[in-house]
């Protein structure tokens, strides 16, 4: 695996970063804090999304700090394929939640995956390792150099069995015992079953269910046979209670129509009695209607003689006096709609005038008005022109001044870009000055620390003597790195000071800039104040001009309003004497149509009343033939009742209510009987079933201990074949662990010999449970923890490598990623990280493509392939990356 190109967005001090690595050996530097190790662990959180992060860390903490958004792509290539993985993360900043939002994996551009939990898989199954592999191979985090020597040997003993895949052996093994196990519960559970049914099928034959259910079947028949001769009896009994209930029923309906015709006799004799009352009341009403009738042929005369007209005419007598009501009305109407009309005019014509005159009140105010506005406009462009000429004076006092420091106005235009050039040279060269002094103050430690050990003779930890060795040289190259970068340091100092005098004039000039376009803009404001000023004047004037011609027009107008109210006046005197004459010939047709109307009622009640008094004398002739009828039906209905008491007397009733209670009770105790018998009948039919489902739970038992057997059978065989494959696989990986054993030790003591020079230790030696042991060269046996802070780096260090040296060989070095170092000189003094720089040319030289250390040593900076260096913004906390 070879990283291409890594992209972040929003991670950590990142801001926005597009980087590109190439093979080799790359380092990556810059002061402490400045971003180097976020890279790294954005490249591993890219990978494996969130599952990267520690249990102490959430996803929003490698957000940058109020980012609502952020994201991570990683490009790299694998077995002649280019892989893409961007993963994308939401950030709630004030809730403090973030969330992976998305997960894309392409291969050779196509998209492949876009699922967190698939891409995951997907890069799992590529790297054939998950993030905790990854951890202890590949990414040797700042501060978890020595996790494997610190790690207790079972812990150890699975993060390496884990690298070398062979956990996956030991899960494949748990699996098959589990099933081993689980066939193991099923055997047992199967066992217990077939001891049940056994038990159960034996209880059941014990009980002899074939001879009990002949028993209970005969003792049915019997019982049978006797209900059969009860349900005869009670036939016959019912056949004789039901002819004397006949005989009772039948007398009792004769009782029940002879009650019914007698009512309705007696509902006759009260219908007769009263039609005769009603005769009564008819003819009482008669006479009054006579009397009432009389009065109001009296008063119809009265009103004939006053409107001079006879009976026979009176519609056509109101639909003349009708007519002329009408029009006595509609002339009525029209002389006050003529009223109205005129009133209405004179009272808009008094309106108008009135307006007239306030309109007339209104102009002279105007004019008065616009006469004090032109005053103060003239004044105002007077003031305003005096400040104009101010501004200019001032104008050229600043030009003026311009040019005494060299600048014209031409250079002013671009002294933004000018100052921006001469502030970001203050930056670089700033950024140059701290970079130098913190190389400075580590070359000054170093030499101070090799010093010491020169002043020694030997180095503390291996006892390597230190005269004309590297550390010697590395001494002098450093005093001598030291003197140039203080040189630089000082030549960088002098550039600033100049360009600091510089950047002064520029700000002078920005100033003046500045100046001279508040005063353009203050002149041209104050010139648009004077059009505005003379716009002003124009429309003042222009408005006397006008109100002048409506003054003449109002005065034109209010000379006719008068005269037509005058004759207005004169129209509704004449129109109010026509209304009085109108209105008194409207009231007498009035009066005339109302006798008429009067008169008509009058002859309409006498026709009336003549026909209800002919109606009530035909009710009385008919009511008098209503009660002839009622005495002919009422003798018809007393002969009827006659015949029914003879028929009445023939029946015995209490000798037939006498038999009907005898045969009663007989049937109540027949019943009763066969109730009795029927219900012991089907207790025994119960009985018989309870039996019957016995003989059928017996075969259903039979059947089911067959299956039971046949399972036992199968299990027994499952339980052999997940015994044999688990034995199996613990073999597989006890060699494969011995195999692997074998070269990493190897490996181990051959990268070993490789880093040591000195005659200290001998060899290590690494035991089937992963337990390491070092040797000094007598053969004293000594635990890895107890060496040395750097003596333990420099261990965990070879322990990795060949770790990762046995996985490539395993891989063909493809698959792995890139080796990758945070700070591998943490806890090394200066001649261990010389070793540290042989391992990496080693690693390096046997096919271990790309590797990625972070360190601010020079020393390894000197010794890579290729360098970026990392600053942060103190004021904008952002990290930038540049090629060293």
């Amino acid at each position: 695996m070879m990283i291409r190109r890594l992209m972040i967005r929003n991670i950590r001090s990142y801001e926005s970063l597009d980087l590109s690595f190439r093979e080799g050996v790359t380092v990556v530097s810059g002061v402490n804090g400045s971003g180097k190790s976020s890279l790294l662990e954005a490249c591993f959180t890219c990978l494996f999304g969130s599952k990267a992060l520690d249990k102490e860390f959430v996803l929003s903490d490698i957000i940058r700090k109020g980012a609502t958004r952020a994201s991570i792509v990683l490009e790299f290539k694998q077995n002649d394929h280019d892989y893409y993985i961007e993963q994308t993360f939401r950030n709630d900043p004030e809730k403090g939640r973030a969330s992976n939002t998305g997960a894309i994996l392409k291969k050779d551009g196509v998209i492949i995956f876009d699922q967190a939990s698939r891409t995951y898989e997907a890069v799992r199954s590529l790297l054939n390792m998950d993030e905790e592999a990854y951890r202890n191979c590949v990414y040797i985090r700042q501060g978890e150099i020595d996790v494997l020597i610190n790690s207790k040997p079972r812990d150890r003993q699975k993060m390496i069995d884990d690298l070398l895949r062979l956990g996956r052996l030991e899960e494949y093994r748990e699996r098959a015992s589990s099933a081993r196990v689980g066939v193991g519960r099923h055997q047992r559970d199967i066992g217990m079953r077939i001891r049940e049914v056994t038990a159960e099928m034996q209880g059941i034959e014990d009980s002899r269910p074939a001879e009990r259910l002949a028993e209970l079947r005969s003792r049915s028949k019997d019982l049978g046979d006797s209900i059969s001769s009860l349900n005869e009896k009670r036939d016959r009994a019912l056949a004789l209670k039901d002819g004397i209930s006949k005989k009772i029923a039948q007398y009792r309906d004769l009782a029940d129509k002879k009650s019914s015709v007698q009512s309705q006799i007696k509902e006759l004799l009260e219908k007769k009695t009263s039609a005769y009352g009603r005769i009564g009341s008819l003819e009482k009403d008669i006479a009054s209607r006579k009397e009432a009738l009389d009065k109001t042929e009296g008063s119809a005369e009265e009103l004939r003689s006053r409107l001079g007209v006879t009976a026979d005419d009176i519609d056509a007598v109101i639909l003349d006096l009708d007519s002329r009501e009408r029009v006595a009305r509609d002339r009525l109407s029209g002389i006050s709609r003529d009223m109205a009309v005129h009133e209405k005019e004179l009272s808009g014509l008094s309106s108008s005038l009135e307006d007239n005159k306030e309109q007339a009140g209104m102009l002279e105010k105007s004019l008065g008005l616009a006469e004090k506005k032109i005053t103060a406009a003239e004044a105002e462009i007077r003031s305003i022109q005096e400040l104009i000429e101010g501004a200019r004076a001032r104008w050229s006092e600043i030009l003026s001044t311009i040019g005494d420091m060299g600048f014209t106005p031409e250079k002013l235009e671009n002294i933004e870009e000018m100052f921006d050039l001469v502030n970001e040279q203050l930056k670089k060269l700033h950024g140059k000055e701290i970079e130098i002094s913190v190389k400075i103050v580590d070359l000054k430690d170093r030499v101070k620390k090799s010093a010491e050990l020169l002043d020694m003779g030997k180095c503390p930890t291996c006892g390597q003597d230190l005269h004309g060795s590297a550390v010697e040289e590395t001494t002098r190259e450093d005093l001598l790195r030291e003197k140039e970068l203080e040189g630089e340091l000082s030549e960088l100092k002098a550039k600033q000071e100049d360009l600091e005098v510089k950047l002064g004039r520029v700000k002078e000039a920005r100033m003046h800039k500045i100046e001279i376009e508040n005063i353009t803009r203050e002149i041209s404001s104050l010139s648009d104040r004077i059009q505005i000023q003379e716009k002003l004047l124009e429309e003042y004037r222009s408005g006397i001009r006008d109100n002048e011609k409506k003054k003449e027009e109002l005065i034109l107008q209010k000379g006719f309003l008068e005269g037509s109210m005058k004759e207005l006046e004169s129209k509704i005197s004449r129109l109010e004497q026509d209304a009085g004459e109108a209105r008194k010939g409207h009231e007498a047709s009035l009066e005339l149509l109302r006798l008429a109307r009067d008169l008509r009622r009058n002859l309409l009640e006498i026709d009336k009343g003549v026909s209800d008094i002919s109606k009530m004398e035909e009710t009385i002739s008919g009511i008098r033939e209503m009660i002839s009828l009622f005495d002919s039906q009422a003798a018809d209905k007393k002969a009827f009742l006659k015949d029914l008491d003879e028929q009445a007397g023939e029946l015995d009733i209490a000798g037939l209510e006498s038999r009907l209670r005898d045969y009663e009770i007989a049937l109540k105790n027949i019943n009763s009987e066969i109730g009795k018998l029927s219900t012991e009948k089907e207790g025994l039919a119960k009985q018989a079933g309870m039996v019957e489902s016995e003989m059928k739970r017996l075969e259903d038992l039979q059947k089911m201990l067959d299956v039971l057997n046949n399972k036992a059978g199968f299990l027994d065989i499952v339980y052999g074949d997940a015994e044999g494959l688990e034995a199996m696989y613990m073999r597989v990986r006890a060699q494969l662990r011995s195999n692997y054993i074998g070269v990493l030790d190897a490996l181990i003591n051959e990268i070993f010999a490789f880093m040591y020079s000195n005659n200290a230790y001998s060899h290590i030696r690494l035991d089937h449970e992963y337990n390491l042991t070092v040797f000094e060269k007598d053969g004293t046996p000594l635990e890895p923890r107890l060496l040395s802070g750097g003596e333990r780096a420099i261990f965990n260090l070879v322990l990795r490598c060949a770790i990762y040296r046995l996985l490539s060989l395993g891989m063909s070095g493809s698959g792995l990623p890139p080796l990758i170092m945070d700070e591998p000189t943490v806890f090394l003094d200066r001649g261990h990280v010389q070793q540290l720089i042989r391992l990496i040319d080693m690693m390096r030289d046997i096919g271990v493509g790309q590797i990625l250390v972070v360190s601010h040593d020079e020393s390894l900076i000197d010794s890579a392939d290729h360098v970026f260096m990392v600053e942060k913004d103190p004021i904008s906390n952002s990290s930038s990356i540049y090629a060293g």
